[in-house]
């Protein structure tokens, strides 16, 4: 039985080492981030903060550059209110 257990852990040896070098070789890795992907739930369950953080970095790496708005004085379209705040008038600034 301690002659199998030995075998064992040569061929798992032997699997990892061939592994690793087909992995160098041009092209080897491609197809591997489906792999990741399938395997990267495990860390909704055992570290939920985590992985929450995670999503939340990508979220800001893929976020669009923020567009300013116009000031009030910019802005060629304004609402005037009157003393009880509700809407009186629209004044629309001329363009020059």
């Amino acid at each position: 039985m301690g002659g199998a257990a030995v075998g064992m852990v040569l061929l798992t040896a032997l699997a990892v080492i061939r592994m690793q070098r087909s992995l160098d070789r041009p092209g080897g890795r491609q197809g591997l981030g489906s792999v990741g992907d399938a395997f990267g739930n495990f860390i909704d369950v055992f570290d939920p903060g985590q992985a929450r953080a995670q999503r939340d970095l990508k979220h800001e790496e893929h976020k669009g550059p923020v567009t300013p708005s116009p000031d009030d004085e910019d802005d060629p379209v304004r609402l005037v209110h009157g003393p009880d705040g509700r809407p009186r008038a629209v004044r629309i600034k001329r363009p020059g």
